[in-house]
This record gives structure tokens, C-alpha cells and sequence, in this order.
């Protein structure tokens, strides 16, 4: 008992490492994230022919979730929000 006692006591007096501290070892890492929005299907022909400005309707209704992935796992989870018909 008097064992267990002290290690909780240790755990408790080591200062915890800020945030910051602890994040800014990252500083370099370069991830990806995407929004995942839905999805469609189309041909590569299609896909080629894309402009930059078209749109592509996506089999996601205002209410479904949206998805934050990071280098392709989902991290969050969201809503899209609309402001009158956009």
C-alpha cells in the first residue's frame, strides 16, 4: 500500500510538459487533410475533362456528416452549415 502511495504521489509532483512545448516538435511534420464531402462517380474521360470551375454533385444531403481526415484517417467529424440557399 505504502508502495502504490508513493508512486501516485511522484506521478503527481513531475510537472506536466505544455502544450506547446510538446507540439512545437511537430512544427515540420507536413500532413494532408481533406475535407470529405461526399462522394460521385464518373469516368476517367470525364475526370480529364474537368475544368476548374465545375461543380460535380455529390450523394450528400446538407444533413449528412462531413469528415476531417487527416493523411486519410477520419480525426472529426462535422456538419456543413446553410446560409440561405448556399
Amino acid at each position: 500500500m505504502a508502495e502504490e502511495h508513493s508512486r501516485s504521489t511522484t506521478r503527481q509532483n513531475l510537472p506536466s510538459p505544455s502544450t506547446s512545448g510538446v507540439l512545437s516538435g511537430l512544427s515540420g511534420v507536413k500532413v494532408r487533410i481533406t475535407a470529405m464531402l461526399g462522394g460521385t462517380e464518373i469516368t476517367f474521360d470525364e475526370a480529364v475533362g474537368l475544368d476548374p470551375d465545375t461543380l460535380l454533385a455529390v450523394d450528400l444531403g446538407k444533413d449528412d456528416p462531413v469528415d476531417l481526415c487527416v493523411n486519410g484517417d477520419v480525426v472529426a467529424r462535422g456538419k456543413l452549415v446553410v446560409v440561405g440557399d448556399t
